[in-house]
């Protein structure tokens, strides 16, 4: 491919509201829904502009207002829509169904927090629309809200424009939908994902262990201080005991006490056998005992 189409492919990637540096190393094919996704996210940017310059045209009269407000709509809108358009897509991490108590990974969640956003979606379009409505079908208008509301009940082009905006709108969600068939995109995207996720998970574990020991170290110095005064003061006890006993105790004392005091290496546990998702918990294996083995505990044999 030439550098001035790769190039275009390449800035339709940048609006398609996902990783970048994650197409690029696909298959052409996978690029290519990207690129109409893309695509379609410009057509968004250019209805947005033009229905809220005409909008505004009935509010201000004023060329630079209304072009100034309908870039600034446009981007609004743009950029909400491709941060929705980020969000809607399959899980990449492991997480646990607690309904079917098993893993599931690459699966939408069709819950309530996807059906806001779909719905935000169609309403940013139907939005969108009927200043679209009013420029494409009646251009001479000086009541802009009664006239949505009359091409909408009477006009059924109207209908047919606004399902058109809404179908380039949640279309570009329905070929994210697609790119999972692929088998290519979201398995690289995860793989990135749970490298980053293990990398910091794994900072945090020496982080953790540096922490816990440096507070265990320090409180062992501290005790270490407060109990040297007892240690001498042991020593002096028994005046009549031959000083070379006095001495070799206290040094006990006081080997012991730095072995119990020592730095010790701290681990942190881990309750879950894939942390730090948490889904799987870790094996128990459990030894199971003959009735022999009861009796030989309870009636022990004695010699």
């Amino acid at each position: 491919m030439s550098s001035i189409p790769k190039n275009i492919q390449n800035n339709l990637h940048k609006f398609s509201g996902e990783d970048f540096s994650v197409i690029r190393v696909c298959s052409s094919k996978v690029q290519l829904y990207f690129s109409v996704i893309g695509l379609f996210v410009l057509i968004i940017l250019f209805c947005c502009f033009v229905s809220a310059l005409y909008f505004t045209e009935h509010l201000f009269n004023n060329a630079i207002a209304d072009i100034g407000v309908g870039i600034i709509w446009g981007y609004i809108v743009t950029n909400l829509y491709v941060l929705l358009l980020y969000t809607i897509t399959p899980s990449l991490l492991p997480k646990k169904d607690r309904k079917k108590n098993k893993e599931i990974i690459k699966s939408y969640d069709i819950n309530f927090s996807m059906i806001l956003r779909i719905g935000l979606v169609i309403l940013l379009a139907i939005i969108t629309a009927q200043p679209l409505n009013i420029f494409l079908l009646k251009p001479d208008t000086q009541a802009f809200a009664f006239d949505i509301r009359n091409l909408l009940a009477h006009n059924p082009f109207t209908w047919v424009t606004t399902i058109l905006v809404i179908t380039i709108f949640v279309l570009p969600i329905y070929l994210k939908y697609s790119i999972r068939k692929l088998g290519e995109f979201y398995e690289k995207k995860a793989e990135i994902e749970k490298r980053i996720i293990a990398d910091d998970y794994q900072d945090f574990r020496a982080k953790y262990r540096f922490l816990l020991e440096s507070n265990i170290l320090k409180y062992n110095k501290q005790l270490e201080n407060s109990l040297i005064p007892f240690l001498n003061r042991l020593s002096k006890i028994n005046i009549e005991q031959p000083k070379e006993e006095r001495i070799e105790l206290h040094n006990n004392i006081s080997k012991e006490l730095t072995n119990e005091l020592m730095k010790v290496k701290i681990e942190k546990y881990e309750y879950w056998a894939d942390p730090p998702y948490r889904t799987k918990h870790k094996s128990k294996i459990k030894n199971i005992l003959t009735e022999q083995d009861l009796l030989n505990h309870i009636y022990p044999e004695t010699d």
